[in-house]
């Protein structure tokens, strides 16, 4: 067990779940903390459950999967009041008690919950391409990823949906979830009893049992793909190979080069796409730095496409040849500085820090960080944008007769 002490009003458990990321194992993974977290043995339905929640003083479950490089992490959060704080000399071992149940005690899952959530997420797929954002962003990552597990949907596929059963799912959580690599993660303003209560659960914290890897291929001649559809606008995905990665030296000139090119108000795609030109409805950037990739997101006048294109290829080869100007770059630091000072008070964030410093052995105390920004040059940044390569571009887009 791991604890952070500090004086949040409520107290935080997370546990998480590390394996290998496994296109076949997603929608297992995706599926099972969602049931996990709606009922128990005892709570068997999802009425049942919502009131005990609200009987621990509005207490709640956040389950959540993600991918880090080569791994699938799946993170279970209760978060309830601090029980000095609401007074209650019961809510802690209450607290620990559902927390236990939704964890490790499900002798079966119920079969209601079960086809419901299955029948939900199946709908979902089944509307997914009138969900004009969501469409492009799955049709991006299948042109950008290809046969990399990013490249395969979270959830799993509609097929991988729709062959599952609640007895495979069952089978997943007793012989393969519980034995994953573990994390359990405490906190809030605990007290020794409380500290010693919580060990007493004997989880057991072990190195990966395989390596922690991020790569990505190497970078292609840019690949293109243009879909209509009936809308009134278009959609422009845009994929900057750029490996650069999270242990790397470059890392933070990566960071703020990604903030300088679309990542927040003040940046290049901003202030010269949307406000200078008008060619786009909204812009912005991303840098992944497990697949050392920069997005470019744009909603444009459908007419507009292409100059939209150009204007952005233009404003990061720009970039890229010239350097961003030293006010720019002190701008980005302002603003990565006010995001890093912000997430102090995120409870979550900190316990995902830890994690991260944990397990995958990354510093990520506010202090290094801030000191790490500052010492960015330009230099840096001019480095760090050598590696840029347009790798590909997906646009869905209207007809010239939508209405």
């Amino acid at each position: 067990m791991l604890a952070l002490q500090n004086d949040f009003k409520t107290i935080q458990f997370t546990l998480f779940f590390t394996d290998k990321d496994v296109n076949e194992k997603s929608v297992y993974r995706f599926l099972l903390p969602r049931l996990m977290t709606i009922h128990t043995n005892l709570l068997t339905t999802r009425k049942q459950m919502s009131e005990k929640l609200e009987d621990l003083y509005g207490a709640y479950f956040r389950p959540q999967v993600e991918r880090l490089g080569n791994l699938s992490v799946v993170s279970i959060t209760l978060t309830f009041a601090d029980p000095k704080i609401v007074g209650s000399q019961t809510l802690f071992l209450d607290a620990l008690d559902l927390f236990k149940q939704v964890i490790f005690e499900h002798d079966s899952l119920s079969k209601e919950i079960f086809e419901e959530e299955k029948r939900m997420l199946l709908e979902q797929w089944e509307t997914l391409y009138d969900k004009k954002r969501q469409y492009a962003q799955y049709q991006y990552n299948a042109l950008l990823y290809g046969d990399d597990t990013y490249g395969y949907p979270l959830s799993g596929t509609y097929e991988d949906i729709k062959k599952l059963s609640k007895e495979k799912l069952e089978a997943y959580y007793k012989d393969v979830f519980l034995n994953n690599n573990i994390r359990f993660i405490v906190n809030g303003n605990l007290s020794t009893d409380e500290l010693d209560q919580l060990k007493a659960l004997g989880i057991k914290h072990e190195a990966l049992p395989f390596p922690y890897e991020v790569s990505f291929r190497e970078a292609r001649d840019r690949v293109e793909k243009r879909e209509q559809t009936v809308m009134q606008q278009g959609i422009i995905k845009m994929g900057y190979h750029f490996p650069i990665f999270r242990q790397d030296k470059l890392y933070y000139a990566a960071c703020l080069l990604d903030d300088m090119i679309g990542g927040y108000p003040e940046s290049r795609l901003f202030k010269e796409i949307r406000e200078k030109l008008g060619l786009c409805y909204d812009i912005q950037s991303g840098f992944d730095p497990y697949r050392g990739v920069i997005h470019i997101s744009s909603g444009v006048d459908a007419k507009k496409i292409d100059i939209a294109i150009d204007s952005i290829m233009f404003e990061v080869q720009k970039m890229i040849d010239e350097g961003p100007k030293e006010d720019e770059l002190l701008h980005a630091k302002a603003y990565y500085t006010h995001q890093l000072k912000t997430s102090l008070d995120s409870q979550s964030m900190a316990t995902k820090r830890l994690y991260l410093k944990d397990v995958l052995g990354y510093d990520e105390s506010i202090e290094k960080r801030l000191k790490a920004i500052e010492k960015v040059s330009l230099d840096d940044i001019k480095e760090a944008s050598a590696y840029l390569k347009l790798d590909t571009i997906y646009v869905l887009h209207g007809g010239q007769d939508d209405h």
